[in-house]
């Protein structure tokens, strides 16, 4: 028996790989004091996936919104005529215990159907808390079918559920359960999702059919699981690390001993090579392991002709299909003079549309595929070589070089494959992981130090270069959209993030077709798009309403980025910069690379009524599947005519389903805005996603909930919303009376997708204004000529120059370190700030005895004064 926890809102899909025909499925099931509904589908094609079991969770049990791989081969429902005596089974048993109250239409069967899943029992409310369930259902078909425990149509309850499934064949009647097998347990370090939480320790089963899920104990309710077959798996040996990344989750996994470590992976190991037996029951093997790794034992020539063979088959069959097609289309005509079967020729009609898409996809797939096992022939026949690999295809551990060759090939090989990573395990070297130094072995909640009562060393309320008037400068005309659309194949950089999962990508050199044109010194500034509330605040006499005003602020800087997917800003060069000076909006902004390894952003905003200043360590990891973007370090706003000092920091945001599905962004975790005078405070939690999945985005996401607390740790006010709408503000905390105090600004551009998802404000950024034009240092942004010709949608030109810059910037780096040079930022200085984590900077020496007090990087006064004068500092780097 397996015990689950379904969450409100949120389904249970239970797979299960039935072999032949006949072979009945039976299950039991019952839960505690609230019912659930149940159904069971069908996953088109035949080809195996191990049994397995996904739970989708809300926000507070770890980003457990679990996908069901759906078919991308979409062909027409088979009628299926049904047994009887299987009608009556089902009756008797299920249907006997179903709720007879008339309810609405299941939003799960409605999810099902759209991504490709026959129905075959309908999803019906059970009597589950009073009676155990039972059912069973005589397969026709062998395939895939998926078990559907719905709770949907409950708001707040989670439901306890007790179930078991098994196969019984037609013949012997033998029960094959698949809870008969123990399987690999064990404990195990799962780092906690919010930042400063540190690690837990959770108990692990990783089920014969690929499952692994965990518990807080052996015998308590699975909290979570993930379906291995359709993960990818990275291991750090040196630090027992284990990541594991399906696209939608991301699990970081510490084992407690180098012997568990070897013990895991070695399960993982065991397991993958199980799954790739399974394809031989669909697709010739061999062929299909050509992408992935060469054994020693076949020549190389032999799988290629064989993957010639099975792409000319494969082309043979879409040419069948096209035949079929054409016969079904002289059909629909004939049918279209039938008097009174309008209805059946719209259905068919529609079929006959979806058909024709179908196999306009599957021709260009098999077109590819078979051009590619030529392409490959051709390069290997030129070059002579012979190459193997004596280890088996699933092995953790092998030599870089024929790492990089199965990677390589296995993108080409897998044209029709909708997990053509998946497959693929990395070993990562000991310096890629950052993820757990030792001593972070916590499990308790967030981290948080005793209130610092020294005096600032610094005071940002005096400005250090005069009274600010920006109406003395005068505006000018902006433009509304880039000049052109987005350029550049971000499909063909994704090899150069699977040659670096688990890594930093900001130390690693990318395709220019990878970025959006934008830097990110620029992407710092996006910050300040609704500066307008921090004017707001200033202007109010209450510490609470401003404090209110500082938090939805802080949120509002994630409202740029909903739109864009799948690209990353460009990296800066060392002491690059970045200036802004908008008479519109009241404020002028300075940015500069401080630290390039770790990359380090310092950025210094001031308007009349408000100052704004940052340090931030900025990393993003691929981990297979997803990205994860992190920004360490601490926000800061004070507001003039107030002592009020506010800091905040925020969580980090993931990239999901980037290798397939649809992708979106999602941010998930805590983030506290503080009034260090008043001792005021707001948590603001970001909610992960819910709804939706089977590979597409959550139709309930990027809802926050911002609550207030004064000096006494009372809580007082709320504010609830999303981050990419609207915010408002409960009244009197009645969720029913709401106040709106900010809405997002729609994007401003027309057909934004096509420019790389910007906003208005984003395009600004890089023009180069009547404000800027001759008064620009020689290192802002805005001179960088690889970014202005991606702007301008000169991609090869870019990559060239990009490259060229970044060559530049490493012989500089050379040469200074060979002179025993310490390159330093120009506007930035290091200084003690009691406000940040003294572990975001460390000492420059490792033996130095840690600080009590951090440090970050501050304004130090001069660049406008620099630039009023005209006269720039004569020894600044001609960094282009």
């Amino acid at each position: 028996m397996e015990v689950v926890q379904v969450q409100p809102r949120d389904s249970y899909l239970h797979y299960i790989y039935v072999p032949t025909k006949g072979t009945a499925i039976r299950w039991s099931f019952n839960t505690k004091r609230n019912n659930i509904s149940f159904g069971l589908y069908r996953r088109r094609g035949q080809a195996p996936l191990p049994s397995s079991s996904d739970i989708i969770f809300r926000a507070q049990q770890q980003l457990q919104q679990r996908q069901m791989s759906a078919g991308e081969l979409l062909v027409p429902e088979n009628g299926r005529k049904t047994d009887d005596n299987d009608n009556d089974t089902y009756a008797a048993s299920t249907h006997s215990a179903a709720s007879h109250r008339p309810r609405a239409k299941s939003v799960a069967s409605t999810k099902l159907r759209e991504q490709g899943l026959d129905e075959i029992l309908p999803i019906q409310h059970t009597n589950s808390s009073s009676v155990k369930v039972e059912g069973s259902y005589v397969v026709e078909e062998p395939g895939n079918y998926v078990l559907v425990f719905d709770n949907t149509f409950s708001r707040n309850k989670a439901k306890t559920l007790t179930f078991s499934v098994a196969l019984v064949d037609a013949d012997i009647k033998a029960s094959l359960s698949q809870q008969s097998a123990q399987g690999v347990t064990g404990w195990m370090l799962k780092k906690k999702r919010k930042k400063m939480q540190g690690w837990a320790k959770r108990w692990f089963h990783l089920s014969p059919s690929g499952v692994l899920s965990y518990s807080t104990s052996p015998s308590s309710v699975t909290r979570g699981s993930i379906q291995i077959m359709l993960a990818t798996i990275s291991s750090n040996p040196d630090q027992r690390m284990i990541h594991i990344d399906s696209g939608t989750m991301l699990y970081h996994l510490r084992t407690l001993s180098e012997e568990d470590h070897e013990r895991w992976t070695s399960a993982f190991r065991v397991y993958r090579s199980g799954a790739l037996e399974n394809e031989d029951q669909q697709i010739d093997h061999e062929a299909y392991a050509a992408g992935l790794v060469m054994n020693g034992g076949h020549d190389m020539n032999e799988v290629i002709e064989k993957g010639i063979r099975g792409s000319a088959a494969l082309t043979a069959d879409v040419a069948q299909f096209s035949s079929n097609l054409n016969l079904l289309t002289d059909l629909l005509q004939q049918l279209a003079g039938v008097a009174g079967t309008r209805e059946l020729t719209e259905r068919v009609s529609g079929l006959s549309n979806q058909l024709t898409r179908d196999q306009k996809a599957i021709q260009g797939g098999a077109d590819e595929q078979h051009r590619q096992w030529h392409t490959v022939k051709e390069a290997l026949s030129a070059s002579g070589g012979v190459l193997y690999n004596s280890g088996p295809s699933t092995a953790l551990t092998e030599s870089p070089e024929d790492h990089a060759l199965r990677k390589s090939m296995s993108a080409r090989s897998s044209v029709l494959s909708e997990d053509f990573y998946d497959a693929e395990d990395i070993i990562l070297a000991a310096g890629d992981d950052d993820e757990f130094t030792e001593g972070d072995e916590t499990t308790g909640g967030d981290a948080s130090s005793d209130e610092d009562d020294e005096d600032d060393t610094s005071d940002h309320n005096e400005s250090s270069e005069g009274s600010l008037d920006l109406s003395v400068v005068g505006d000018c005309h902006r433009r509304a959209c880039l000049p052109s659309p987005a350029v550049g194949d971000v499909g063909s950089a994704l090899s150069v993030f699977r040659k670096n999962v688990g890594k930093d990508l900001s130390t690693i050199a990318m395709p220019v077709s990878m970025n959006e044109p934008l830097n990110m010194l620029q992407r710092a500034c996006e910050e300040l798009e609704y500066c307008d509330l921090l004017e707001q605040a200033a202007k109010l006499s209450d510490s609470m309403e401003r404090l209110i005003r500082v938090a939805v602020f802080a949120v509002s800087g994630y409202a740029s980025s909903q739109y864009r997917t799948g690209r990353k800003p460009f990296n800066p060069m060392m002491t690059e910069t970045y200036e802004n000076i908008r008479p519109d909006k009241g404020f002028r902004f300075i940015s500069e690379k401080v630290s390039h390894n770790p990359l380090i952003i310092a950025a210094h905003a001031e308007a009349k009524n408000y100052k704004y200043w940052q340090c931030t360590k900025i990393k993003s990891k691929f981990w297979g599947k997803s990205m994860e973007f992190m920004t360490e370090g601490t926000f800061h706003v004070t507001l003039n005519g107030h002592d009020d000092h506010f800091t905040y920091n925020k969580p980090s945001s993931w990239m999901r389903n980037m290798i397939a599905g649809e992708k979106y962004l999602e941010t998930a975790g805590e983030m506290q805005v503080r009034n260090h005078t008043t001792g005021e405070y707001a948590t603001v939690v970001f909610k992960e996603g819910s709804g939706g999945g089977l590979f597409g985005a959550p139709t309930n996401r990027n809802d926050i909930v911002a609550t207030f607390y004064d000096a006494k740790g009372k809580k007082c006010r709320r504010v609830v919303g999303k981050w990419s709408d609207k915010l408002a503000e409960e009244i009197d905390m009645n969720k029913r009376k709401l106040a709106v105090l900010w809405s997002a600004n729609s994007p401003g551009l027309d057909d934004h997708a096509k420019y790389y998802g910007f906003t208005r404000f984003c395009c600004e950024l890089n023009e180069i204004t009547d404000l800027e034009r001759g008064k620009l240092p020689r290192t802002d942004t805005r001179l960088r000529p690889d970014q202005r010709l991606y702007e301008n949608g000169q991609a090869d030109e870019a990559d060239a120059e990009k490259q060229r810059i970044e060559q530049k910037q490493r012989e500089r780096r050379k040469e200074f370190e060979q002179q025993g040079i310490e390159w330093k930022p120009r506007w930035f200085s290091l200084q003690s700030d009691k406000y940040v984590d003294p572990l975001l900077i460390p000492p420059a020496s490792p033996d130095a005895t840690p600080a009590s007090i951090g440090q970050s990087f501050q304004y130090t006064g001069q660049y406008w004064q620099a630039r009023e004068s005209g006269q720039w500092p004569s020894d600044m780097f001609d960094l282009w």
